[in-house]
């Protein structure tokens, strides 16, 4: 009789113990996606000031349409992001761009101060620096999400249910590490 309690007793806490588990690793796994969701927005809206950067460039440098093709081949082929993955492998390329642009603003001095482009100038810095913000907390829940799906024995669970893990959001290159530079002086 007592057997039998302590066995219904000892199920019921594993069972417990393994909704509880699964639910956490869910969790994490949403807040993953939600915090990835607020970093896409800012890559989006990084992407958006980059067109309207290029339209008023083009204003004052019409015979430069190599660049400008290039670039918006690139915002095209980067929307949408999907994930970290898929973001880190077109940074590179898209902050070499965003350099290309700043390299030919600066041939046009009318250009640079036109109130426009210096607006726009200062959104793009700021958004770079959301961006960062955001890559950050990004990558601190993707953190805790691996590490709940790693950790002993919720690892168990998390195999049973087959959740996969979710990668950094950084930047795979050291020559782009840091974010383009939009200062003029």
């Amino acid at each position: 009789m007592y057997f039998t309690i302590a066995a219904a007793i000892l199920c019921f806490v594993v069972i417990l113990w393994y909704v509880v588990t699964y639910n956490a690793l869910i969790g994490g796994r949403n807040a993953v996606d939600q915090s990835w969701s607020h970093t896409e927005v800012e890559l989006q809206r990084r992407l958006d000031l980059i067109g309207n950067l290029v339209e008023v460039v083009k204003g004052y440098a019409k015979h430069e349409s190599e660049t400008f093709q290039q670039v918006a081949a690139l915002r095209t082929q980067t929307r949408p992001f999907g994930d970290a993955a898929s973001a880190n492998s077109v940074a590179p390329q898209l902050n070499r761009s965003i350099g290309q642009l700043m390299a030919l603003a600066e041939s046009y001095p009318q250009l640079l101060a036109d109130k426009s482009f210096l607006n726009l100038q200062h959104q793009l810095s700021d958004t770079e620096n959301r961006i960062a913000e955001r890559r950050h907390a990004y990558n601190q829940t993707v953190n805790n999400y691996l590490n709940q799906l790693m950790s002993v024995p919720s690892n168990l669970v998390a195999d049973f249910h087959r959740l996969e893990p979710r990668s950094f959001f950084d930047v795979p290159d050291a020559d782009v590490a840091q974010p383009p530079t939009v200062k003029f002086t």
